[in-house]
């Protein structure tokens, strides 16, 4: 029986690193061969090789025989109506001289998606044995971890009612919402996926506290925890909250953030905003925390000296847009808008209050301590 002396299977897109590519060369007397395994996202240069051990040939020589891959030799297809498409090619030659020969642009011969998840059992598993992907990584410690005890957050449904305190005066209760956790993966300066964080929502007593937690991913596939905080240890306190959680890059450093402006909007009056920024390299090392409180009523406004601390973190931090927003338009603040950044993704949140004209006579029909009829806080919880 011949035996194979190079095989290839891969496939190529339009953009660097793009596709994947499977190759084997025995061409020794010996019979000793070596792998060659790109996986998609990785420079040809740095794919993984490896030396194959006894009876890989046998396994590839098995695939070929049980889809039949001989009757690929000679396929030659594309399909030119297709821009920005891919490609895929597959050879194997024997030490008889004879050879498999296929390739196609956008077009594929019979079983082709069976072959290509053969191939796939055959080298994955060794490519994420020694490299393991990061992102699979990330994705079972969640699923097994993390969420061992609390559910998967994504987008919710938030509410909690007013209770009356007497009079035309109320509190808010308690939230009513799953909480939970949800995980981002977080690209390092090098664009590879070394962190995993994860935003926990976790109901204490009457509380719901808001926390990070940031986790490395090393590249034998240890996880390693990396960092927490507290973000907001009364998270439902205000009928009207607006924010988002986000990682950005600034000078080679990566920095997680967070933007939280609770209370009325319009004119910033009894409007509380809180910007925290940590170095997620230094282990969540805290940057910078500022928090500015906007005007006691409507005959106040915003003064300069009430933005000054929020614009020293801006400029000194490279948020370009804020600082010129609250430069320009100081009666305006936004902060919330004004904090958008390149970012990889955020956790967003924005509830706001349903008041009507009904609600203070219902407000003062409630006995103390009880719920203002249905009058509720209502917003979303969502990944942006």
């Amino acid at each position: 029986m011949p035996r194979i002396t190079s095989f290839h299977f891969g496939t190529s897109g339009t953009y660097m690193g793009s596709g994947f590519d499977y190759d084997y060369d025995c061409d020794t007397a010996d019979g000793r061969g070596v792998i060659s395994i790109r996986i998609e996202g990785v420079r040809e240069e740095d794919a993984l090789k490896l030396d194959a051990d006894e009876g890989f040939a046998e396994e590839l020589e098995r695939i070929i025989a049980e889809y039949g891959l001989r009757k690929w030799d000679g396929f030659s297809k594309s399909d030119q109506n297709v821009l920005d498409g891919s490609s895929f090619g597959f050879s194997v030659r024997y030490d008889d001289k004879s050879s498999i020969s296929a390739h196609g642009y956008m077009r594929y011969p019979k079983n082709y998606a069976e072959v290509n998840s053969a191939f796939d059992g055959l080298f994955l598993p060794l490519y994420e044995a020694v490299r393991p992907d990061k992102r699979k990584v990330m994705a079972r410690y969640f699923d097994e971890v993390i969420l061992k005890d609390r559910p998967a957050m994504e987008r919710q449904e938030v509410r909690y009612p007013y209770i009356s305190d007497g009079g035309n005066m109320y509190c808010l209760g308690v939230c009513e919402c799953t909480g939970g956790a949800a995980m981002y993966t977080v690209y390092d300066c090098d664009d590879e996926p070394s962190y995993m964080l994860v935003v926990a929502l976790d109901r204490k007593d009457n509380r719901w506290e808001l926390s990070c937690e940031m986790y490395r991913i090393t590249g034998k596939g240890e996880v390693l925890p990396w960092g927490s905080t507290l973000i907001d240890g009364s998270f439902f306190s205000s009928e009207r909250l607006y924010g988002h959680i986000f990682t950005r890059e600034y000078n080679g450093q990566l920095q997680l953030g967070c933007f939280i402006q609770k209370g009325f909007s319009a004119s910033g009056r009894d409007t509380k905003y809180y910007i925290d920024l940590y170095d997620i390299g230094e282990k969540l090392k805290p940057l910078a925390s500022e928090k500015i409180e906007g005007p006691a009523n409507n005959k106040e406004w915003w003064t300069p000296d009430k933005l000054a601390r929020f614009n020293e973190t801006a400029d000194k931090y490279g948020f370009v847009q804020s600082k010129q927003h609250w430069t320009e338009m100081p009666n305006d603040p936004v902060f919330a808008g004004g904090m958008r950044d390149n970012a990889n993704k955020r956790f967003n949140f924005l509830l706001t209050n349903n008041h009507d004209s009904r609600f203070y006579n219902t407000l003062l029909e409630t006995p103390k301590g009880e719920r203002v009829g249905e009058y509720l806080v209502k917003g979303t919880l969502y990944v942006h």
